[in-house]
């Protein structure tokens, strides 16, 4: 029975160590790269109900833009026929925001005045609470979008250090056959570079 040199032991630890290293990194590459996946869908998943939000909250915005236009020009239909107690009914029937609104404007006796505004619609004090909600839901589904997409982004990366990885195992198998030494130690070389690069990377990227 030939008993293995010094060189083939030291080679067949060092393979050994690299393919346990490896085998250990790849392990935490795929944990991190699977988290990363379900924070990504999370992600999208939060964004596509902002979206929806803010969606619903367009239509309101719609809706409640087409009431007090509507109620509006029904008011103004009864301020030029001078039903004082029908434009009045109609008046008591503003929802609050436009009230505000219509106060302000009516206030310079726009009826009378050329130089008042042409409707509370072209004031700042016109505002629909429901385009704020809009603007938010739409402001927060960007962002989720932007966090899904970082979260895309480090999942691959994630799973491109476990490709590094496996290249590590490889060599490293590779290196325990029965072949010459000073090829050995080539494939042990590539196999350390390999192992070097994977575990530095794992150190810069994030961690979920």
């Amino acid at each position: 029975m030939t008993l293995p040199s010094t060189t083939d032991h030291r080679l067949d630890t060092i393979s050994t160590l690299l393919l346990s290293v490896a085998a250990l990194a790849t392990s935490w590459a795929g944990y991190q790269a699977t988290i990363w996946s379900g924070e990504q869908t999370r992600h999208f998943a939060a964004a596509n109900v902002a979206r929806a939000r803010a969606s619903r909250a367009v239509i309101t915005t719609g809706q409640l833009v087409s009431l007090d236009v509507g109620l509006f020009n029904y008011w103004l239909e009864e301020k030029a026929h001078r039903d004082a107690k029908l434009s009045g009914y109609i008046e008591k029937r503003f929802r609050p925001e436009f009230k505000v609104a219509f106060d302000a404007w009516n206030k310079g006796n726009p009826l009378e005045s050329s130089e008042s505004a042409p409707s509370p619609f072209s004031l700042r004090e016109y505002h629909v609470g429901a385009a704020d909600s809009a603007e938010h839901y739409d402001g927060l589904a960007d962002s989720e979008t932007a966090l899904a997409g970082i979260a895309n982004r480090a999942g691959d990366d994630y799973v491109l250090n476990a490709v590094i990885l496996a290249t590590v195992m490889f060599f490293a198998s590779a290196a325990q056959n029965d072949i010459r030494p000073p090829l050995r130690w080539i494939l042990v070389g590539f196999a350390s570079m390999a192992c070097l690069v994977g575990i530095a990377r794992l150190f810069t990227l994030p961690r979920a």
